[in-house]
């Protein structure tokens, strides 16, 4: 029974990647051909192993079949990737993505960014991300129409430079050189930790933390450290104002900590903090003061407490040190920073949109429709967005 279902099943498969193909080569504007050639790449590779399968002798259905299925399984689900995000994404295509499309490039060539630009899409039902294998940045739907988030797609930028392809890049050497220092320093952080608490006899409960604390810097957090300052150096406070609107928004504890279980994120009071670090370092130390009283009223506000877990798993020195080092990586691959009396035009207008914001909040929405609507027309979108304009 099984090898027919595989015979059927893969000419099925065979008829899904024909149609993909035709929704991949539609008529597209030429910001898209990136993620269109990676998906036809795709689907070239699963087709002729599709093919390969279809066409091989089965001797010994004890043997062969439990592998065939195997593999079977795996081509499907390399498949289901390419519909599920690049096709999918492609298929969805609007006025809205083709702007983004636009905007990204822009930002790319503003800052010196020193690989392809990704592609935008809005197919995320969460927040900001990315898939690094079709190059895809992925933004909720409603994104494009507001300025006050937008600082993040720097933070996504970062995290192309730690794509596999990319860790040898002559052009990310100082990056990466960086990178690598850093996740040193926090071996050593918590090979020290470690030592100590057996020397005090700490419980087990207690090394675990420590020991789940270092596998979570090493897998997520550093990365995540990296590509938050990142957005700073290339933004300036807008990127501190967008962490802290994305967390009032979105609520939890700003402290909270993993006691058990692996996270993929860092606590963002420790980013928040890191942000600051780096504005103070890169100059703009007048500009910190308001954001760090804003976000110490938000936490007192709403009565959120640091644990003592939190102090050791983000010791304020050992950011210090991540704050310098990625300064120094970032800097040493000629991106363009921001600077206090020096932005590019579109970072001007995210820290624009911030000060405007403050400055009078309840006329902000009127303010941020000229703008974004001067932002469109200025690359060739004209119209007004549904209900933006008051």
């Amino acid at each position: 029974m099984i090898e027919p279902y595989l015979i059927g099943s893969i000419g099925q498969s065979l008829e899904r990647i024909r149609q993909l193909r035709q929704v991949v080569q539609g008529p597209y504007r030429r910001e898209y051909d990136g993620l269109r050639q990676i998906c036809l790449t795709h689907l070239d590779a699963a087709q002729g192993a599709f093919q390969c399968l279809a066409k091989e002798t089965v001797v010994d259905t004890a043997l062969q079949t439990p592998r065939r299925v195997r593999e079977f399984t795996r081509i499907v689900e390399q498949l289901e990737a390419v519909e599920n995000v690049g096709a999918f994404a492609l298929s969805r295509v609007s006025q809205d993505d083709d702007f983004l499309n636009r905007l990204i490039t822009d930002v790319c060539g503003e800052i010196k960014y020193p690989l392809i630009p990704p592609v935008v899409s809005h197919i995320s039902q969460e927040n900001f991300h990315i898939y690094l294998d079709f190059n895809l940045l992925c933004l909720p739907l409603m994104e494009s129409r507001f300025l006050l988030h937008l600082p993040v797609i720097y933070h996504e930028l970062c995290h192309l430079f730690h794509r596999e392809q990319n860790a040898d890049l002559p052009v990310l050497e100082t990056y990466h050189a960086a990178y690598k220092r850093s996740l040193f320093v926090i071996a050593k952080y918590f090979r020290d930790e470690i030592a100590a608490a057996d020397r005090l006899l700490k419980s087990e409960s207690k090394i675990y933390q420590l020991q789940l604390w270092h596998t979570c810097w090493v897998k997520y957090w550093m990365q995540e450290f990296f590509c938050d300052l990142f957005g700073v150096l290339t933004t300036g406070p807008a990127f501190a104002w967008s962490h802290y609107h994305l967390c009032v928004k979105r609520g939890g504890d700003p402290f909270e900590t993993p006691l058990m279980f692996e996270s993929t994120h860092p606590a963002d009071d420790a980013r928040m903090c890191a942000a600051l670090m780096m504005l103070t370092a890169i100059g703009f130390e007048e500009e910190a003061k308001p954001i760090k009283k804003a976000w110490r009223d938000f936490v007192e506000v709403m009565g959120y407490q640091p644990e003592s877990e939190y102090r050791q798993c983000y010791p304020e020195t050992l950011l210090a040190k991540i704050v310098a080092a990625t300064k120094e990586g970032v800097e040493g691959i000629d991106i363009v920073t921001a600077k206090p009396d020096s932005q590019t035009q579109i970072v001007g207008l995210f820290n624009a949109a911030w000060r405007e914001f403050w400055r009078a909040p309840a006329d902000y929405q009127a303010w941020e429709a000229v703008q974004f609507d001067d932002l469109r027309s200025s690359r060739g979108f004209s119209g007004n967005y549904p209900n933006r304009n008051p």
